[in-house]
């Protein structure tokens, strides 16, 4: 791949990461309502995610499952639901979330790796985003598509994770006074919730 190739990459990969979406949306929610650790861990794995659709994509797998009507609609299905589900958790937790004891406990913040990972992984519209990104930029002239899939590939999972990081970073940082109160607090909890409502509906439909 030419070096002009990876840099127009970079720059629209970017662009995309940097507009405010349903990642960045579950990235801002998770730092503002339980601190960076847990936005930072969501990033983490939201750009893992990407890591699952770059190979389905290299292996023409994304392809196939586009083309089957009833399992590009049973995994939008799964995805929605399991949002709704988290949700749902949300709504039965505390309205307080304890920082400092949470800051301690390294299976919370490894909970939102899985969350991430697991949200992208069955986002379905990932999947047409990238099929519809990705041919623009290979060219099979120069070389073998899988490894031009992954370079690409590996270019949006790094800078999409550095993107995700100063989110959680900026957005911690400024509600870290305001989430000592406890209607403050109550308020970030239905933030929670309306986010991953949102996201299952934008999901779906």
């Amino acid at each position: 791949m030419t070096l002009d190739t990876i840099l127009s990459f970079f720059l629209t990969s970017l662009v995309l990461t940097i507009a405010p979406g349903p990642d960045v949306m579950y990235v801002l929610s998770q730092s503002i309502s339980k601190g960076r650790n847990f936005g930072i861990a969501a990033a983490f794995g939201l750009a893992t995610g990407l890591l699952f659709h770059t190979t389905l994509l290299a292996f023409g797998i994304s392809s196939v499952i586009t083309a089957i009507p009833w399992l590009f609609k049973a995994i939008k299905i799964f995805g929605a639901l399991y949002l709704l589900w988290i949700a749902y958790q949300v709504f039965k937790s505390s309205a307080s979330f304890h920082l400092k004891e949470s800051s301690t406990n390294v299976d919370k913040p490894l909970r939102n790796v899985t969350q991430g990972l697991i949200m992208n992984i069955s986002n379905p519209k990932v999947m047409l985003f990238f099929l519809a990104l990705f041919p623009t930029f290979l060219n099979p002239n120069i070389g073998n598509l899988k490894i031009q899939v992954y370079t690409l590939g590996s270019i949006f999972m790094i800078q999409a994770l550095i993107v995700f990081v100063l989110y959680a970073i900026i957005a911690s940082s400024l509600t870290l006074v305001l989430r000592e109160s406890k209607a403050f607090n109550l308020i970030l909890k239905w933030l929670q919730i309306v986010v991953f409502v949102t996201l299952a509906i934008f999901m779906f439909f």
